[in-house]
């Protein structure tokens, strides 16, 4: 990889940095190649520090809604660097986070939008005791022969690797909402796909459901379970819609149930 692979607001990893190992699985969020050696990336780290790294010390990590950030290097609002919170969505050219309260029993949280240059990855927080109570449970992934259906030319085939995975990737079903809810104003799809791509109505999966969580509009309604029903009955059309990457729905399966968009900067 080259310098040019690591745009400002791109994220990383240290990896294989001898010089200080300490900071090997740290992440960081890129300013570009340095000035005067383009063939070094500046990065920010989450102690607001900046180095330049070689491109080989860096791999790619991804910014989410739900993914924990901490603020840094912000010059005209500089009193919100070192601040940690949650990113909420994506907005125009802008990250939307809530911060953590400062700590008072009253205190709020505070939202606020931030590029994604000034927001630098940091690992979610988890108690000791709850790690000891609990082991980590291991991520899920489509098994390889669902991987291959996904390529099938067929799209019985592919509709066939929907209706078996459903059940097992709920967010599957959710983001076949968001990809439905483009072509159609359904009411029941268009309130759903509304919470869900938070009220951008473009296909992409913003707001994954939370365990329970009713959806405005629809409050009687298992937000969850509607999503399961509504995509059982439209397999055909959303095997289609994998074929041409609608919605980057083929990417989104693709890259382990992730919006592949949330990863390129808009411009």
């Amino acid at each position: 990889m080259e310098a040019s692979d690591w745009p400002k607001g791109t994220h990383a990893q240290i990896t294989g940095l001898a010089s200080k190992p300490e900071l090997n699985e740290e992440y960081c969020s890129s300013l570009g190649p340095s000035p005067g050696n383009a063939e070094r990336v500046t990065v920010t780290l989450k102690s607001g520090i900046q180095m330049s790294l070689k491109p080989t010390n860096l791999k790619a990590a991804e910014l989410l809604p739900g993914s924990q950030v901490v603020v840094q290097g912000l010059a005209n609002a500089a009193k919100y660097n070192g601040k940690r919170g949650e990113v909420l969505s994506w907005q125009g050219e802008r990250w939307i986070v809530d911060l953590d309260p400062a700590g008072g029993a009253d205190d709020k949280k505070e939202r606020k939008s931030f590029r994604s240059e000034n927001l630098v990855i940091v690992p979610e927080k988890v108690s000791r005791k709850r790690k000891e109570e609990a082991p980590e449970v291991e991520v899920k992934k489509l098994k390889s022969t669902d991987l291959k259906d996904l390529d099938s030319t067929d799209e019985r085939v592919i509709a066939h690797m929907l209706q078996r995975n459903l059940r097992e990737f709920p967010i599957l079903a959710q983001k076949c909402i968001c990809v439905l809810a483009t072509k159609q104003q359904v009411t029941v799809v268009h309130e759903l796909a509304q919470h869900l791509t938070d009220k951008q109505n473009d296909g992409l999966l913003r707001r994954p459901l939370k365990p329970n969580e009713k959806v405005k509009g629809i409050e009687e309604l298992d937000a969850e379970e509607e999503c399961m029903n509504i995509v059982s009955r439209r397999l055909k059309a959303l095997a289609a819609h994998i074929r041409i990457n609608y919605c980057d729905l083929y990417g989104f399966i693709k890259q382990g149930m992730k919006e592949p968009k949330f990863n390129r900067l808009q411009r």
